[in-house]
């Protein structure tokens, strides 16, 4: 159905069925930009200091091919080199989307970046910079634009939201190395218990648990001096991350309409939504549930060859943090006092092949569920009345740190009264993610 309604879209508008979200909305840009058509097509292959720009006019002839610095104090030399009439063409890579942006803000030149798996066949045996631009050249000389794989270039906002989920993130990450080696060095003294004693994740937890463990031996004065620094570096880290959930809940208020969507799926949380504001934004940028999973990682690795053909591991390309949430919230989701389709089908997973390729798996549901309710604008909600009510209590008493209670997010999101409406006339699967609205949307 997701696949028709692309088709429809693109032929209403002049644009084969094959043609990308991104594309069409940067092929519409171009033509905006570019009034009296584009003039000369630009390929720029980026490294971390330095970056080889070729320049080609419309009879393909290479005009500059030249080497240019990406240092702050040299780099306009780059875009002094640009002019009204060009069409930019780069891969993906760090530091990409904000030579982008900048290109952009130039009258009359339009930068657009490519997914790197997409350009993986170049036309020389070299594999140099140099080469690399000249085939990005040709590559949006003889391509449409709206054929290509392109990457959506983040706003600044959208580039500051993401610099504030990945910057906690890794907070976290060095809050729970900290809390392992401070369990490490009690288990290594003869006291396994005192993580089970008391809770190494607060403050008081861990005096309680060098106290009852080191008291006042002198054989323990110095791990006793190691449990004291360690837990000052957590309690310093503590109060990083309670001002992380400040920023988190500054992102999730952005867009009220996807905070209400998302919370309305039960084990969804103030980091997960956030994170899906920076990361993804609009839906609407892919052309189905299956971009968005792939996006996100959560798609097998395929191997082809001959007659074998094989699925394996996630490929966990895309965004870590949205990725790593959404299992997150996988796991938050069946610690829930109610029974649900989606939570049992995860039970179900769990017995056969284990708790984490389990929740992996429900991830991946989880993701195509969010594009659809996205997509048209639908709460979750499960087909059993009983099971319905038990959603709603839940939602009653959902509490996000900052925000306050979900409830009062969602009645004050605009649009809300329009989504239960849509909602309470949609057709559900055996997981409660539904097929399609009978509205035909």
């Amino acid at each position: 159905m997701e696949e028709n309604k692309v088709n429809d879209y693109s032929s209403s508008s002049g644009y084969q069925w094959y043609c990308t979200p991104v594309g069409i909305r940067t092929s519409e840009i171009s033509k905006a930009k570019h009034k009296d058509g584009v003039k000369r097509f630009v390929g720029v292959d980026l490294s971390k200091q330095n970056c080889w720009a070729c320049i080609m006019d419309l009879q393909g002839k290479v005009i500059l091919h030249e080497k240019f610095s990406l240092r702050s104090a040299k780099r306009d030399k780059l875009y002094e080199m640009l002019q009204p009439g060009d069409l930019v063409l780069m891969e993906a890579s760090t530091g990409t989307f904000n030579i982008a942006r900048a290109m952009n803000r130039k009258s009359g030149v339009v930068a657009c970046v490519i997914n790197p798996h997409t350009t993986h066949i170049n036309e020389t045996k070299k594999k140099t910079d140099r080469e690399d631009s000249l085939f990005l050249a040709r590559l949006i000389l003889r391509t449409p634009i709206a054929e290509l794989q392109l990457v959506s270039i983040p706003s600044d906002r959208e580039m500051a939201n993401r610099d504030v989920v990945s910057h906690y993130r890794k907070l976290d990450d060095v809050h729970k190395q900290m809390v392992n080696r401070l369990h490490a060095l009690f288990f290594d003294k003869g006291f396994p218990e005192a993580g089970k004693m008391n809770n190494l994740h607060s403050k008081l937890g861990r005096a309680a648990a060098i106290e009852s463990c080191f008291g006042t031996d002198r054989a323990y004065a110095f791990p006793k001096r190691i449990a004291k620094d360690l837990s000052k570096e957590l309690s310093l880290l503590e109060e990083l991350q309670e001002s992380g959930e400040k920023q988190f809940a500054r992102i999730v208020k952005q867009d009220d309409r996807t905070a209400t969507l998302l919370g309305s799926i039960p084990g969804v949380g103030l980091k997960t939504i956030a994170t899906f504001i920076a990361f993804v934004g609009d839906v609407d940028r892919f052309c189905n549930a299956k971009q968005l999973a792939a996006y996100c990682g959560l798609v097998p690795r395929v191997y082809q060859s001959g007659q074998k053909d094989a699925a394996r591991k996630i490929t966990k390309e895309g965004q870590a943090a949205l990725r790593e949430y959404l299992i997150e919230s996988v796991f938050a989701m069946t610690k829930t006092q109610f029974d649900f389709p989606l939570k049992r089908k995860f039970n179900e997973l769990r017995l056969r092949m284990g708790g984490r390729k389990a929740a992996v798996a429900i991830a991946r549901k989880m993701v195509v569920m969010m594009y659809s309710m996205l997509k048209n604008g639908t709460l979750f909600t499960v087909e059993d009345e009983q099971e319905r009510q038990e959603v709603a209590a839940y939602h009653a008493r959902k509490h996000l740190p900052i925000l306050g209670r979900y409830n009062q997010i969602r009645q004050s999101c605009k649009g809300f009264e329009e989504m239960i409406e849509i909602t309470n006339s949609m057709t559900i699967n055996e997981l409660g993610v539904f097929k399609f609205l009978n509205q035909g949307a």
